[in-house]
């Protein structure tokens, strides 16, 4: 029974190492993403979420279950900062350290600032002087 035992402790002394990478529980996200369909799309995901980290340094762990993708990963120390670097799908909610993304929608435009409209366009008119009408007694109403 060496073996288990061994097993055992080089769990024990890789664990402070892979903690203090960063790699913990506290600084992993988790991506739920749904619409994924193939391996090659879900590899570009994988790809693409540890391209996001910084650091040369990560941790990735994933699997998949019909078109849903579950991909954990970090360290990721500013989940905010991650998640405005998603461009592979929509981010649909965030709780806590777990992001949803729908891969088939697009991820949101930058809303363009709200300008007023273009002021028309229009020649000045010379201002002309208004002239008074005579009246005519015939017309005057009796």
């Amino acid at each position: 029974m060496p073996t288990p035992r061994f097993a055992l402790l080089i769990a024990f002394l890789l664990m402070p190492l892979v903690t203090s990478l960063g790699c913990s529980g506290e600084h992993t996200v988790t991506l739920k993403i749904s619409g994924t369909s193939t391996s090659e799309e879900r590899e570009k995901i994988s790809e693409k979420a540890k391209s996001l980290i910084e650091g040369s340094s990560h941790y990735i762990s994933s699997y998949h279950m019909n078109d849903s993708y579950t991909v954990n990963v970090g360290p990721v120390m500013d989940v905010d900062a991650f998640v405005k670097q998603i461009d592979f799908g929509k981010v649909t909610k965030v709780e806590d350290r777990t992001i949803y993304v729908d891969v088939n929608a697009k991820p949101d435009a930058e809303e363009p600032a709200a300008t007023d409209p273009a002021p028309m366009e229009t020649e000045p008119t010379p201002e002309t002087p208004v002239q008074e009408a005579p009246m005519d007694a015939s017309r005057e109403e009796k």
